[in-house]
């Protein structure tokens, strides 16, 4: 197992590894994840194990595993996506893999390392995220982190019968900076 690279108060964040693989096919393939997600099709661990190889040598994604300080167990992954090096911009993402893990601060707590992280360490200028206007919760926690809702992507997303929109929220170094001091 890789050791903490980011430390918080209930979580650390490590690199991920191959052996993550069956914590992100639980992120993918469990009901409550795969509804938050929008995932329409299952996802094994041997795919899954291919995508973390892929991720981890690809320039554009930095790809982390949320884990218990307690215990060190595994519970979900965040990621900075499609990062943009001359733009100084990346996608953010994040999921919780099991329902009993969700609801109790970890995802913000992930949320608030990685918004430090991507501009005081890899010195970006823009975070962005797309999420669904129907998770409240999601919406909720990303506006305490200062993101905006900048627009929306109207029926981005055809799931269980019907379309969804989504937001584009944004979050800019200087903002975060502001709300910092």
């Amino acid at each position: 197992m890789n050791p903490p690279f980011i430390q918080g108060k209930d979580i650390f964040l490590r690199a991920a590894a191959e052996s993550d693989a069956a914590l992100f096919a639980r992120a993918y393939n469990s009901p409550g994840a795969r509804d938050a997600l929008y995932i329409a099709l299952p996802t094994p661990a041997e795919q899954q194990r291919e995508s973390i190889r892929r991720l981890v040598n690809d320039h554009t994604t930095i790809l982390f595993t949320i884990c218990l300080n307690n215990s060190g167990e595994a519970i979900g992954l965040c990621s900075l996506l499609r990062i943009d090096w001359p733009g100084r911009m990346a996608t953010f993402y994040i999921a919780i893999a099991d329902e009993e893990q969700r609801s109790r601060g970890y995802g913000g707590q992930a949320l608030t390392l990685m918004t430090d992280y991507a501009f005081n360490t890899v010195n970006l200028n823009r975070l962005q995220l797309h999420v669904s206007v129907e998770n409240k919760r999601a919406v909720k926690a990303y506006k305490r982190q200062g993101f905006i809702i900048e627009g929306t992507l109207r029926q981005a997303m055809y799931y269980d019968g019907r379309y969804i929109d989504f937001y584009v929220m944004g979050l800019l170094r200087n903002e975060y900076q502001k709300q910092q001091r």
